[in-house]
C-alpha cells in the first residue's frame, strides 16, 4: 500500500500590522489581549482596509512557486463559531484565490521530487486559546494576523518527503524576507491530511491539525500511517477523522469523527471590494 499526503501550511507573513487593521502584527512576546482594536475583534460598524504590504508577500511567494496569479480575486467569509473567533467568521479566499498552480522541488537521498501546489490564498488568523488544569484563557492578540495558506496536492509518498518539503518550503520563505517562518512561535505550521492506497484506488483520508514542528510531522504521520496499515490488515475500515497531535506523549489525539466536509457557509465578504492585482505591481514583485 502506497502513502498519499497532502498539506495544508498557514505561513504568518512578517508584516508590521495586521491584515485589516493597523494593530500591531508581531503578537508573540505582548501580553494578552493587548493588541486589538473594534476591526480584528469584530465591533458592529468596524470596516476591514486590506494591508498592502500582506499582498505584496503573498505575490512573492506566488511567484516563487511558478504559481499563477489571478488578477482579480476576492475574499469570502468562512463561517463557524470557536472561542477564538470573536467575529463569528474568518475573512479568507475561497471561490477565487489569489494564485493557483505551481509547484515545488526539493531533494531528498541525491534525488529531486517536486510537489504540485493547488491554490495560495490569503487569510487571517484567529486567536489562540490557552489551557489551563482550571479551564482554558483566550488571547485575541493573534486575531487578524496575515497569513498565506499553501495547499498542496497530495503528491507526497511519505512522512519523511513531507518534513524535507516543509524544511524546503521555510528556507524559501526565510530567502524571500517574507517570514521568519519559525515553527516554534507559530509562524509555520501545517495540517496534514494522509490515506493508503492500494491498487492506485484511494482510501479514506484522516486529517491531522496544526503541526507545527518538523519532527511532529514526521512522527504523527509515520503514527497515523501505521495505525491505518494495523487496521487494513486486520478487516476493518477506516473511518474519516480528525486528529490533534500529542509531541510530548507521541499519539495521536482523536479530536472528531466525521463523515463529510464542514458547512461552512461561504459567502462574499460584503465589506471588502474584489482584489484587483496590476501589472505594475506584478513586475514590481517580480524584480
Amino acid at each position: 500500500m502506497d502513502v498519499i499526503i497532502g498539506l495544508e501550511i498557514h505561513v504568518q507573513l512578517a508584516t508590521r500590522t495586521k491584515l485589516f487593521c493597523r494593530c500591531r502584527a508581531d503578537y508573540f512576546a505582548a501580553a494578552p489581549n493587548t493588541l486589538t482594536c473594534p476591526v480584528c475583534l469584530g465591533m458592529p460598524g468596524a470596516l476591514p482596509v486590506p494591508n498592502h504590504r500582506a499582498v505584496e508577500y503573498a505575490l512573492r511567494v506566488a511567484l516563487a512557486l511558478g504559481s499563477e496569479v489571478q488578477l482579480r480575486s476576492h475574499f469570502d467569509r468562512k463561517n463557524y463559531f470557536y472561542p477564538d473567533l470573536p467575529k463569528g467568521y474568518q475573512i479568507t479566499q475561497r471561490a477565487v484565490p489569489l494564485a493557483t498552480g505551481g509547484k515545488l522541488s526539493f531533494q531528498l537521498d541525491g534525488e529531486e521530487r517536486s510537489v504540485r501546489i493547488r491554490e495560495l490564498h490569503i487569510e487571517e488568523d484567529a486567536g489562540k486559546l490557552i489551557h489551563t488544569p482550571a479551564g482554558a484563557l483566550v488571547d485575541m492578540n493573534r486575531c487578524g494576523v496575515p497569513l498565506v495558506e499553501i495547499v498542496t496536492e497530495p503528491d507526497l509518498r511519505s512522512p519523511r518527503e513531507a518534513r524535507e518539503f516543509l524544511r524546503t518550503l521555510r528556507t524559501l520563505l526565510r530567502h524571500l524576507g517574507v517570514s521568519n517562518a519559525d515553527m516554534e512561535k507559530g509562524e509555520l505550521r501545517c495540517d496534514a491530511n494522509l490515506s493508503l492506497s492500494r491498487d492506485e484506488e484511494l482510501g479514506t483520508k484522516v486529517e491531522i491539525k496544526n503541526l507545527n514542528s518538523f519532527r511532529g510531522v514526521e512522527r504523527a504521520l509515520a503514527k497515523a500511517a501505521q495505525a491505518q496499515a494495523e487496521l487494513l490488515s486486520r478487516g476493518g475500515r477506516v473511518m474519516q477523522a480528525t486528529y490533534g497531535w500529542d509531541e510530548a506523549r507521541g499519539e495521536l489525539v482523536l479530536q472528531r469523527q466525521k463523515e463529510e466536509a464542514h458547512d461552512y457557509r461561504y459567502f462574499p465578504e460584503p465589506d471588502l471590494v474584489p482584489l484587483e492585482i496590476s501589472a505594475e505591481l506584478l513586475a514590481q514583485v517580480r524584480q
